[in-house]
């Protein structure tokens, strides 16, 4: 085995390699919801205590919305990269077919989680947005950060479905 064959940027087909590059996108967007949360808590908490001014009004509420988004949009890419926690210690002397046969039942299950997770964030979205829900402070839309989220873990799903069928065609790949 090369140094080439371990590169997990790497991805093994096209398709691989097409929805690393969607889930890499994901999880910058969400990077930059993360860090625009971050910079909203910090103007806040230091306008409270060094300006007298009073925290912002909402930041809560913008925190809130934006981390529920931000979170969603890195399981993608994290599934992508095999960044989950797995406990191997039970598997470590098992073959890499059978390690691959074990991935893909927790990638197949996983599947599942998401494509409910994906089904429940859609009509609890549609029906934030029909009822007009609203943050209290500054009436931001609820449902904005349920758009971010249902895409995220439909992505999630395409991609566990696709690490489930690549741990069953090349186990060996799996680096672990």
């Amino acid at each position: 085995m090369s140094l080439a064959d371990t590169n997990t940027d790497a991805a093994p087909d096209r398709l691989g390699a097409a929805l690393l590059r969607l889930s890499a996108g994901l999880a910058t967007a969400g990077g930059l919801l993360l860090l625009g949360a971050a910079v909203l808590t910090v103007l806040s908490v230091t306008g409270r205590q060094f300006i007298a001014l009073g925290p912002i009004p909402g930041d809560v509420e913008l925190v809130e919305l934006s981390m529920a988004a931000a979170i969603a949009s890195f399981l993608p890419y994290c599934q992508m990269k095999r960044g989950h926690v797995i406990v191997d210690f039970v598997t470590g002397f098992l073959s890499s077919r059978a390690k691959g046969v074990l991935d893909a039942l927790a990638a197949l299950a996983f599947a599942g989680c998401a494509a409910i997770i994906t089904w429940r964030l859609a009509l609890g979205g549609m029906d934030m947005r029909a009822y007009n829900d609203q943050t209290m402070v500054l009436g931001v839309p609820t449902w904005l950060s349920f758009a971010v989220m249902v895409p995220s873990f439909a992505l999630l799903t395409i991609i566990c479905l696709y690490t489930a069928a690549i741990s069953l065609i090349r186990p060996e790949s799996q680096a672990r």
